[in-house]
């Protein structure tokens, strides 16, 4: 997607599907359109949590102590949710869907740190095309509330919380496989 500006991002339950539909539209008014299951969803949040965390280890001058982890993380979060913008309307005019009309099954993500600051994720179907995100911490945050709070509507008993997970790295490379500090998620 390097091509592309990200302009917005929406995440909303659809009760029909019983999925979320992740719709993010470019400044040069392209949309794309994904559905994420409960299950992916369940599967992707540690990869988003640890990228958080590392991004507040990253940011922080000083080491955090491990029993403010929390409260930091906290902290953080609350502050950059705080300078989005979640109040302007999802635009619906479109001029172009790159990946077709219909949302994309999303099965398969990767989380990787970029070399300045962020993290690019990778939201791919089974087969076929998906896309690249470039976040910055801040659309990184944005975009993790927007899962949480329609994981919240859509009532799937999923504790999406954002406190230390303890052995987040050996977690992950046994639920997800880990290269270095990348995520993947099949």
């Amino acid at each position: 997607m390097s091509a592309h500006r990200i302009h917005q991002i929406q995440v909303l339950f659809s009760a029909e599907e019983d999925r979320l539909q992740l719709r993010i539209n470019t400044h040069g008014r392209a949309e794309f359109r994904f559905w994420l299951t409960r299950r992916f969803i369940k599967r992707l949040w540690p990869g988003l949590r640890q990228a958080m965390e590392s991004q507040v280890q990253t940011e922080t001058t000083a080491p955090v102590d491990p029993s403010n982890r929390a409260a930091v993380l906290s902290f953080v979060h609350q502050q950059a949710v705080s300078e989005s913008d979640f109040a302007t309307r999802f635009q619906e005019e479109v001029s172009e869907t790159p990946l077709g009309p219909l949302p994309v099954l999303v099965t398969r993500a990767r989380i990787e740190p970029r070399e300045q600051s962020g993290y690019l994720i990778g939201l791919h179907p089974q087969t076929s095309y998906g896309i690249e995100v470039a976040m910055d911490p801040k659309l990184l945050h944005s975009f993790c509330k927007l899962i949480t709070d329609a994981v919240a509507k859509a009532d799937w008993d999923l504790n999406l919380i954002l406190s230390p997970i303890g052995k987040v790295v050996t977690d992950m490379e046994t639920l997800y496989g880990s290269n270095g500090s990348n995520y993947t998620i099949n």
